[in-house]
């Protein structure tokens, strides 16, 4: 930050929530989508290492 941008402004409190609010909606995704990809992959087993080459 610059010393002249003061962190009191009328559109301080909006960037704030709208910067929590974001995170919120992103990691939710994020945890959403690594919940649904470790459901579908759950009855799958696990390939030996002689089964991949």
């Amino acid at each position: 930050m610059t010393a002249n941008t003061p962190m009191s402004g009328k559109d301080t409190a909006a960037a704030f929530k709208g910067l929590v609010i974001g995170l919120v909606v992103i990691a939710t995704l994020v945890l959403t989508t690594v919940y649904l990809t470790n459901k579908k992959f759950e009855g799958h087993e696990q390939p030996t290492a002689g089964a991949t080459h």
